[in-house]
């Protein structure tokens, strides 16, 4: 607790940086030169670099960095190294973010791992001392999830970059956090922190689009209205509501947070390293993501993106669904401008539902809300197929109406139809049209006025070659058909390398991934559990991003339908469209 009152974390290290530095720095020798890479302060007159260097120490601990005491000459040798790596990080500390951010990393998650690792593996050993040691190790648990949460959550808020962004992808199921992080993971949804905003925000998009006024923050050549609060936040930029003047549009303008990208890019170089001893498993995925978020901060490419994506789902889908229009001449790499879609978040709509539904009944909204979320979590309440939620729903609705009037019916949101629509359209896009938006997590959806589904955030699109889509027909019908062989065998044509090439395991998995994750195939493990069972069983030697990627799609979508009570098979769902692509290419259904 004491570290989340710190307005920030920096000043300590400094302060010690600093303090080494005053009293152990490099003793003064006779020519008071450099001896390799080590530095010599000159005591009497030191040198610009040494004044420079006292300066940076001085600056990061307080003090005045004047006070450099001569070392006992039998620890000179010594001293000079420290003194000399001392100066090198300190500076370094000063003048690099990513360096800095990661030694942040670093200082806070080192215990926490350390005290999680000592509980899970030497204290309370999983599978020893009986039901009484599964109790003793679970509220020891309890006990760690309390006192790290909090420090956690600051840390994410205040660091932003990647850490925000990670953080709201393992939110996404119930089985991978525990639940007192879980509750302010999935607040980040929406709550990311608002970097840019008013008067910095119009001089960075004046500047963008070349406009004269820049550094007045004057953006009326383009914008006859400009709304100075963001309508919404994320992890790399904000979005704000505004008017164009050439056509009186209401249009939304993403803007990307300053420096932004080599945030991210810092933060994920820190994770994967962090990965490799603490998660095994996550290497490859890690990967896959460093992979992906390269086109992420180039908004000319989402442009693009959302343009093709119009082009393909419109003329099947426009009933039901809507993609903003973009406006490539407002637009540049770091300002995006595209239709303003009326609505709100899907998260947001649920949350707003179960308000008025728990105002109805006379209780606390926010205690019938995990009410809920709980009773699906400990299998009191059991997920549903899509079908029987939609029937659910509408008898729920007929039953509103008659008890409290036609306002009520309004209140239920059909969850079966919602999910079912989001993974056939995505279905559609992986093997119809090799195009698809690879982070459908519930932000990048919006229930509109209008009744429509809104789908927004292109900036992770990828492109599938046919060949590679004949292969993935050929996956998705063999898990449709619960082949236990073929799976196997067609998961190694995608690509996929494992070193024992074991069938059941990797059937088990892949079947996780891209198709369903019921009892026979979790076991009873969380997902963190059979991930690390499945490395443990067969170690991933190489899993191309491609696939992955139409994975992480798959359990996204599948994990959004759970936390709504509704499970979904992709395989059966996207069988349809994996028949099509085989017979269009004259290829046999196996």
């Amino acid at each position: 607790s004491s570290l989340c009152s710190r307005p920030h974390p920096l000043p300590p290290l400094g302060a010690m940086l600093a303090s080494v530095v005053r009293r152990r720095s490099l003793a003064t020798s006779a020519s008071g030169h450099a001896i390799g890479a080590r530095f010599v302060l000159r005591l009497a007159r030191p040198s610009a670099a040494g004044r420079r260097l006292a300066a940076t120490a001085a600056r990061l601990g307080g003090g005045d960095g004047a006070a450099i005491v001569e070392a006992p000459a039998k620890r000179r040798w010594a001293l000079k190294g420290v003194g000399g790596i001392t100066v090198l990080v300190a500076t370094a500390v000063a003048i690099d973010e990513g360096f800095r951010r990661c030694l942040q990393f670093w200082l806070l998650i080192l215990p926490i791992y350390a005290h999680y690792f000592y509980v899970d593996k030497i204290r309370f050993p999983a599978n020893q001392g009986g039901p009484s040691g599964a109790e003793a190790r679970e509220a020891a648990f309890e006990v760690l999830h309390a006192r790290y949460s909090p420090i956690i959550e600051w840390a994410t808020r205040y660091m932003r970059g990647f850490y925000l962004k990670a953080a709201q992808i393992m939110s996404m199921r119930d089985d991978f956090l525990p639940e007192t992080y879980l509750k302010w993971t999935r607040r980040l949804q929406n709550e990311a922190p608002v970097v840019l905003q008013g008067i910095d925000a119009r001089r960075f998009v004046a500047k963008e689009l070349g406009l004269s006024s820049a550094g007045d923050g004057d953006v009326s050549e383009v914008f006859i209205e400009w709304e100075d609060e963001p309508l919404g936040s994320a992890s790399i930029g904000q979005v704000f509501r505004a008017r164009l003047r050439s056509t009186g549009e209401q249009v939304a303008v993403k803007v990307q947070s300053p420096g932004i990208e080599d945030l991210f890019r810092a933060d994920i170089r820190t994770l994967k390293f962090f990965t490799a001893f603490a998660l095994p498993w996550a290497v490859q995925n890690m990967n896959a993501i460093e992979n992906m978020f390269s086109s992420e901060f180039d908004y000319t490419l989402e442009q693009r993106n959302m343009e093709a994506i119009r082009e393909t789902l419109l003329p099947k889908w426009g009933g039901r669904i809507r993609v903003p229009k973009p406006f490539p001449e407002f637009s540049t790499p770091r300002v995006l401008c595209m239709e303003l879609l009326e609505g709100e978040k899907l998260v947001d709509g649920v949350r707003r539902r179960f308000r008025a539904m728990a105002e109805r009944e006379g209780r606390d909204p926010e205690t019938y809300e995990e009410d809920h979320l709980r009773a699906l979590r400990e299998g009191r309440v059991k997920a549903q197929s899509a079908w029987v939620v939609r029937w659910q729903a509408s008898l729920w609705r007929v039953w509103r109406r008659l008890r409290w009037g036609s306002g009520a019916a309004g209140e239920v949101l059909d969850f079966g139809e919602i999910t079912e629509t989001l993974l056939a359209i995505h279905g559609e896009q992986v093997l119809r049209h090799g195009i698809f938006n690879a982070d459908p997590h519930p932000g990048n959806i919006l229930l509109l006025k209008d009744g429509k589904l809104g789908l927004i955030d292109f900036g992770q699109v990828m492109h599938l070659s046919p060949d590679f889509r004949v292969c993935l027909a050929r996956l998705f019908l063999a898990l449709a058909r619960r082949d236990v062989a073929a799976v196997a065998r067609h998961e190694r044509e995608c690509g996929m390398r494992t070193r024992y090439q074991r069938e059941d395991v990797r059937y088990r998995v892949c079947s996780f991934w891209m198709d369903r994750d019921t009892e026979e195939i979790m076991q009873g493990l969380n997902l963190q559990d059979f991930m690390a069972w499945a490395e443990f069983e067969d170690p991933v030697l190489e899993y191309p991003e491609d696939l992955y990627l139409v994975c992480r799609c798959s359990v996204m979508i599948r994990s959004l339908a759970l936390a709504f009570g509704v499970r979904l098979s992709t395989a059966q769902h996207w069988r349809p469209y994996a028949e099509e692509v085989l017979r269009q290419h004259g290829l046999p259904l196996e």
